[in-house]
């Protein structure tokens, strides 16, 4: 939480050549603006210029490096500098998030040719976050965003929030050493087992997250949803639930009854993914274009049509509803 007073930015308000618009929405460590410059509209983020632990910095920096590399799928940052007590970042303006999507969705779940492609294009935004020498470690899907409609971005995704990455490599491309122990980094519901157990996180750490983010969109939920402030009987539910008795933690298989569990109405093509992810040891780098075949070959063997997106269907009624959404829970 912040430990010092937000400031509050008044609709109308000039910072530089960017105009207040519209309050977002407001979290721990700062707020978030609609702003404006010649009727172009662009997000602001805020932070108290105090503030012990510099989310924005690392913000700036990794989107920074994505635009050198010209990744897809990152917003731009347009500017960023400090006004009064406050550090800011403007940047692009995408639209609803995943999460907020999901949930005005009958099922509150994706479509399953939807589901794989919009997997796909998550899986590609870690991918080129990896390349670029950072781990997320905050997979989830409030941290992906659909483009908006009217810049035709409907079918476009965007990796957000880098407030808690790692620079898993250092100036010289080599592997940071791991930890002996490492805090817990991330969102409960979606951590990887490694961080549940205070392990340092690598490169699977980050595809496992988007599994369970997969399997949530695909089937609507995550067997352990209600034990999100169960930190402790989540990890069990994660490891101990799918591991058979015996079985070392680097041989971990998760199956029967606890893998149907998870992995029912998905896919069986999870599993696989699942298996594979397991096998990763730490410096092991994913081989991502293994995952894209098996869920391209799902999509295939099930028949599943890619497009149009679910909520290209009837885009003016779910969208509208997310954005509400997403604005009344913004963190």
């Amino acid at each position: 939480m912040a430990q010092f007073e937000l400031v509050k930015l008044e609709i109308g308000e000039k910072i530089d050549q960017w105009v207040v618009e519209d309050k977002l929405g407001e979290g721990g460590f700062g707020s978030v603006y609609k702003v404006s410059r010649k009727k172009e509209i662009f997000a602001l983020k805020t932070e108290n210029l105090n503030e012990t632990v510099k989310v924005l910095k690392m913000e700036v920096y990794v989107l920074k490096m994505a635009e050198k590399k010209r990744s897809k799928h990152f917003c731009k940052c347009e500017d960023s500098g400090m006004y009064k007590s406050m550090l800011y970042i403007v940047m692009t303006m995408v639209g609803p998030c995943l999460q907020d999507i999901r949930k005005e969705l009958p099922g509150q779940k994706l479509s399953v040719g939807c589901a794989l492609s919009v997997g796909i294009q998550c899986l590609e935004a870690i991918e080129e976050l990896h390349a670029i020498g950072f781990l997320h470690r905050d997979i989830k899907p409030s941290n992906y965003a659909i483009g908006r409609e009217e810049l035709q971005e409907l079918r476009r995704i965007y990796i957000l929030d880098f407030g808690m990455c790692r620079k898993y490599l250092d100036e010289n491309n080599k592997f940071r050493p791991p930890r002996k122990v490492a805090g817990f980094r991330g969102t409960v519901r979606y951590a990887p087992l490694s961080c549940h157990i205070r392990r340092e996180t690598c490169r699977k750490d980050d595809i496992e997250s988007w599994l369970y983010q997969q399997i949530e969109m695909t089937r609507g939920a995550l067997p352990w949803r209600s034990m999100d402030d169960k930190r402790d009987d989540v990890a069990m539910y994660k490891d101990i639930k799918f591991l058979p008795e015996g079985c070392r933690l680097q041989e971990r298989a998760r199956y029967d009854v606890g893998l149907r569990e998870l992995m029912g109405g998905c896919p069986r093509e999870y599993i696989e993914i699942l298996r594979y992810i397991d096998s990763l040891r730490f410096y092991d780098k994913p081989d991502y274009n293994k995952i894209y075949k098996l869920l391209r070959r799902s999509m295939t063997s099930l028949h599943a049509k890619e497009f149009p997106y679910d909520w290209e269907v009837t885009p003016a009624e779910i969208l509208k509803s997310a954005r509400a959404l997403g604005k009344s829970n913004a963190k």
